[in-house]
């Protein structure tokens, strides 16, 4: 009987501790579980778990065909001496560069994982999550590069192209060499509105007048679809790879329908995007539609 007394009180203080848990994450944390949720990892993922031999908790483990995948998740915040009342330069690295160096540090110790920064920003207005911008802040600031025509002066037309020059950090700038290493990638997490159906009826009925609908009617003609179709935010990733990851995140990983997936290719020196979800797909191509 008191065995049983014992642990039933045990069951109940873990319990109120999950509950406690629970009421302290950020909003980041939550749409990031929101987002595991739906996308068919419920019940795959641990919140701070213990690993043995290692003094720090990342904030998710993640199961994913036998392999364990770990997530920190940071919220990008505005910055106290942010310029709001004239025009001012901004710089968009700043923010997720600083927590970048706070992830490599706390992914020290999982060298032997893979292990990817989550980034979802609250209210830094300076900050550019696209993924251009994220491998900016991971390989040097974007800038362009031309040849030049050294007879004439000149820099020859059709040559430009975007390159990263210093700051990244993935990259050691005085060696030219790989770091942080241990970062597979990094991770944006985003609200996103699922309007497909509107944009399907929206299509559906240019195709039904047989015309292309000025601006004016398309905005009226997409007012009167929300009043029929419900828009959905829904939680959606960007990947953005870290091209000198020791442990890659793996590629079935987060393929969810909004999702995408992008990889900087060192080859060629292109940023491509190599994977699209399905609906994400369908909205793009509806609404460029000719």
């Amino acid at each position: 009987m008191k065995f049983k007394t014992i642990l039933a009180c045990i069951v109940k203080i873990l319990n109120s501790l999950n509950v406690l848990k629970r009421e302290h994450k950020n909003k980041s944390e939550k749409i990031f579980e929101q987002y595991l949720n739906s996308n068919r990892f419920r019940g795959k993922w641990i919140y701070e778990l213990p690993v043995a031999g290692k003094s720090r908790k990342l904030d998710y483990s993640l199961d994913y065909n036998g392999q364990k995948c770990f997530f920190e998740v940071k919220e990008l915040r505005k910055k106290g001496n942010e310029p709001t009342k004239r025009p001012a330069w901004i710089d968009p690295y700043t923010g997720l560069r600083d927590e970048i160096n706070e992830a490599r540090k706390q992914c020290k110790q999982f060298k032997d994982y893979s292990c990817s920064l989550v980034v979802f920003n609250i209210d830094d207005r300076q900050a550019r999550l696209d993924p251009q911008t994220v491998l900016g802040a991971m390989l040097g600031n974007l800038g362009i590069s031309m040849d030049i025509n050294v007879a004439e002066g000149k820099a020859v037309e059709g040559t430009e192209r975007t390159v990263f020059l210093s700051g990244g950090k993935m990259i050691d700038a005085k060696r030219k060499q790989p770091q942080n290493t241990t970062i597979s990638a990094i991770v944006v997490l985003e609200e996103f509105l699922d309007n497909v159906e509107i944009e399907r009826a929206f299509r559906e009925e240019e195709r039904r007048q047989g015309r292309k609908f000025t601006a004016t009617e398309a905005w009226q003609n997409r007012e009167d679809l929300q009043k029929k179709y419900s828009v959905n935010s829904v939680p959606r990733v960007v990947v953005i790879e870290n091209p000198f990851a020791r442990k890659p995140l793996p590629e079935g990983l987060f393929v969810g329908p909004f999702d995408e997936r992008w990889r900087w290719v060192k080859e060629g020196g292109e940023v491509e995007k190599v994977f699209v979800g399905n609906k994400l797909e369908e909205l793009e191509e509806l609404k460029n539609k000719e």
